[in-house]
């Protein structure tokens, strides 16, 4: 299995998902702290938004952080020398390749064949690394595909990055694509860059990964435009546990969501894989009866693995006299079996009646009170 460089884009795509704006301040920070996890590089923004943009970028830079910072660009003269302006280290730019998006934008197949040298040649000048992107790749034609992969590949371009731009691809099409690419270009670095609108970002970019892409472009919670990306700390433990990547330090994942969350104005799922309130917890007697035992027994990671409680038992209809019994021991209380059913049902009228976990405090003054009667 190849190695994986993650490109985290939430500088960038995140911060186009409708109604998100970062201050300078706030990148900044984030740029510090995905860094700190050890992402490979962070997609720092479109310097063509702006002198603002380019600023915040050329300040990104001056931090000289362990990732390489590049930037995002079309495929246009005043673009690219816009993104020279930042001092950043790589630059990607995408080159629209289906019918509908050629289209749309009023360009065509031809303009496409003609800029891509062009671009690639005026960015040399000014970028160490420059990736080239085939945008909207999914709904191209495989032929039309190859054919801008091959002129690509020629030019001697560092990393080629295949979008699913509207995020229409399965696993299986994803093992499909990515694999036909590498058969041609066995030696081709493939940046596979992933959209959820059907849920399956976060399984495209692994199955990417497994079928021969070594890079990977994601965002923190999968932020990002409609509904959004693949996420980061998805992919992150994924790979750990499937490939035991170990090289990214998961223990910040925890603390890095919750901030992308405050900063996007966007709350995350309470049943949001990894950074989700309730990714790690149990109300079901059976699991929370052995959760107590093992803490995988009904959990694939210990949620201290990304700077989280291993795991949490709460309390509700479902729950059993197990998990019961070792609270009241926390408590210091020793109940006979008659009390431990008494409040087993009373905790699951309340939680029916009210369409909630029931929280410790109200069992303790449920228990107290039915003592004192």
């Amino acid at each position: 299995m190849n190695g994986v460089w993650l490109i985290d884009s939430t500088l960038r795509d995140g911060e186009q998902a409708p109604g998100v704006s970062f201050s300078r301040s706030e990148k900044i920070k984030l740029s510090r702290m995905l860094d700190d996890i050890g992402i490979d590089e962070l997609e720092a923004g479109t310097p063509a938004m702006g002198e603002e943009e380019t600023e915040t970028i050329r300040r990104i830079v001056r931090q000289r952080l362990n990732a390489r910072i590049s930037v995002w660009s079309r495929a246009l003269p005043e673009d690219i020398e816009a993104a020279a302006r930042t001092r950043a280290e790589g630059i990607h730019i995408a080159f629209p390749l289906s019918d509908i998006q050629l289209s749309a934008m009023g360009k065509s197949l031809q303009w496409m064949l003609d800029a891509l040298p062009k671009s690639v040649e005026q960015a040399r000048r000014h970028f160490t690394h420059v990736s080239v992107g085939a945008q909207d790749a999914s709904r191209c034609d495989l032929e039309r595909l190859f054919e801008f992969v091959d002129m690509a590949d020629s030019l001697g371009i560092a990393r080629m990055r295949i979008a699913d731009t509207v995020g229409i691809l399965s696993p299986l099409k994803t093992r499909a694509l990515i694999g036909s690419v590498k058969k041609l270009y066995p030696d081709l670095d493939i940046d596979f860059h992933a959209h959820n609108d059907l849920g399956m970002a976060t399984a495209n970019a692994i199955t990417a990964w497994q079928s021969g892409a070594s890079s990977l472009s994601l965002t923190v919670n999968g932020l990002g435009e409609r509904a959004g990306n693949a996420a980061l700390e998805e992919v992150a433990v994924s790979l750990k546990l499937i490939a035991k990547e170990t090289k990214y330090r998961l223990t910040a994942l925890h603390a890095l969501c919750k901030y992308v969350s405050e900063i996007s104005g966007r709350p995350i799922p309470a049943d949001k894989p990894v950074c989700g309130e309730m990714a790690f917890s149990h109300e079901s007697g059976i699991h929370a009866k052995c959760t107590l035992v093992n803490t995988l027994a009904f959990q694939p990671f210990d949620g201290k693995e990304t700077g989280r409680e291993s795991s949490r038992n709460l309390f509700g209809k479902h729950s059993g006299k197990g998990a019961l019994r070792a609270f009241l021991k926390e408590q210091n209380i020793s109940a006979d079996e008659c009390r431990i059913s008494d409040l087993k049902k009373k905790i699951g009228s309340m939680a029916q009646q009210n369409k909630r976990n029931i929280a410790p405090f109200e069992i303790m003054e449920y228990y107290r009170n039915e003592n004192n009667m």
